[in-house]
């Protein structure tokens, strides 16, 4: 069994600040703004116990206002609940608040361990605001400041570590190359898109539970949330992110996070799921995700979802007019799918591994040069100053993505006409599906000549 510690206390108090450095990570946002927390988020501590912890931020108890809060609330009960300890956080600058009173009969009808982390002890000279707290009756109080890490040791060894030695003292065994490997086989899946487009209902169905957070009010997701899952032997990471709206100037700070972190997840997952909602039309949003994500050269699959409101003529135009603005994706698969109804979802696996295979193929050297010259054949390439550019042989450079390197003479007046050409021709003969590929050209220097 591996030890869970959940995060909890009001909001704007310091709980996603003190997951970060639990964690040794940026995974959660941490802004001055009340309600930036929604979801549950997941991270790993391993305090040198070669024992894993798993530590989960939450939203705050004190506010449930609309229907996202409202939800926000119920996922926080629920983390509560799976944990085996409580990390009950409040702020020393605000003092003792009359919700902390209301928080801590709460999580006493659970009988959890609790420890009470008084944060944001820096600059205070109070000591009253301090001495406060005592009166929420705990027996395990630590004085901390996270974001200047100060009282983060003593948490750890006073607290942590004892707790966990005594409870578990049996599980604390190495396991960590069992978790590297288990970490290098899972492919991660990104899913991706504009907001309110179906990404956490779908991730919801996938995992056949509420773990995401769902509503019908724009920008529900603010962070991206990870979870794991296994489906038919295979291991998976499934990333929930905010939606990427249209630039506004009236845009909060957070909201801007929240684009930063969808385009950093781009960059660290293996496949990417461009989700659009079949309902709408395809906009510049969804044309710009796709471009980045290309260029990006991850792998992607286009998931039209909401179908289930569209009837057989629609549904029809809908594909038409997706293969036509995202045709520069044309290797991509693409899925008719309704998250809601769970219809179609569980094929999108198929075009997950497909496209992840495909990404890290291997591709011979003599095969590549081979087809390139099938590709001149049919179409030689220019002739600049009275000589015809030379392609003299192509190589695979990498994988994820696949790059085609070109050597020959003076390719650098190759036509970006003539490079789509020759990058078409590969996708053709290779029959390459879900992965961009890059191709590079490189010019052959005459050794004789002194540079």
């Amino acid at each position: 069994m591996i030890p869970i510690i959940v995060l909890i206390g009001r909001t704007n108090v310091g709980k996603s600040t003190l997951f970060n450095v639990l964690t040794k990570t940026r995974n959660a946002l941490v802004a001055n703004h009340i309600g930036i927390t929604r979801d549950r988020q997941y991270g790993y501590c391993e305090f040198n116990l070669n024992q894993k912890i798993i530590l989960i931020d939450t939203a705050g108890l004190d506010i449930k206002l609309n229907e996202i809060e409202k939800k926000a609330y119920e996922q926080t009960l629920k983390a509560i609940k799976e944990s085996h300890l409580i990390l009950f956080i409040v702020d020393a600058h605000d003092g003792l608040m009359p919700q902390e009173y209301e928080i801590a009969q709460k999580i006493r009808i659970y009988e959890k361990k609790t420890i009470l982390v008084i944060n944001k002890i820096d600059s205070i000279n109070q000591n009253y605001k301090i001495n406060e707290f005592y009166s929420l009756g705990f027996e395990k109080i630590q004085k901390i400041s996270a974001s200047h890490n100060q009282g983060i040791n003593n948490l750890i060894n006073k607290y942590l570590i004892p707790w966990i030695n005594i409870k578990f003292e049996k599980n604390i065994i190495n396991k960590s190359s069992q978790d590297i490997r288990l970490k290098k086989s899972s492919i991660k899946v990104a899913f991706i898109g504009r907001p309110n487009v179906g990404k956490s209902t779908l991730i919801n169905e996938i995992l056949q539970k509420e773990r995401m957070i769902t509503c019908n009010i724009p920008g529900t997701t603010l962070d991206s949330i990870s979870t794991p899952i296994k489906y038919n032997y295979k291991h998976y990471m499934l990333v929930d992110t905010a939606g990427v709206s249209k630039k506004n100037k009236k845009n909060h700070d957070f909201e801007k996070f929240s684009i930063i972190k969808t385009l950093q997840t781009i960059e660290k997952s293996n496949v990417i799921l461009l989700i659009i909602d079949a309902s709408l039309k395809i906009c510049h949003q969804d044309l710009s995700l796709s471009e980045f994500i290309v260029n990006s050269g991850k792998g992607i699959v286009i998931v039209v979802n909401k179908c289930d409101l569209l009837d057989y003529l629609e549904l029809k135009k809908i594909k038409k007019l997706i293969k036509y603005k995202l045709k520069f994706v044309h290797f991509s698969r693409i899925h008719f799918i309704s998250a809601l109804y769970k219809r179609g979802i569980f094929e999108l696996f198929k075009s997950i591994n497909e496209s992840y295979q495909e990404s890290k193929r291997k591709i011979s050297t003599s095969m590549l040069t081979k087809n390139m010259y099938i590709a001149i054949k049919k179409h030689q390439p220019p002739i600049i100053k009275g000589r015809r550019i030379k392609l003299k042989y192509a190589h695979l450079g990498s994988s994820n993505p696949p790059k085609i390197i070109i050597h020959g003479n003076q390719v650098k007046y190759l036509s970006s006409a003539y490079k789509r050409y020759l990058m078409n021709f590969f996708y053709n003969i290779l029959k390459i599906k879900g992965t961009p590929i890059q191709i590079e050209f490189k010019d052959n220097t005459n050794p004789y000549i002194k540079k």
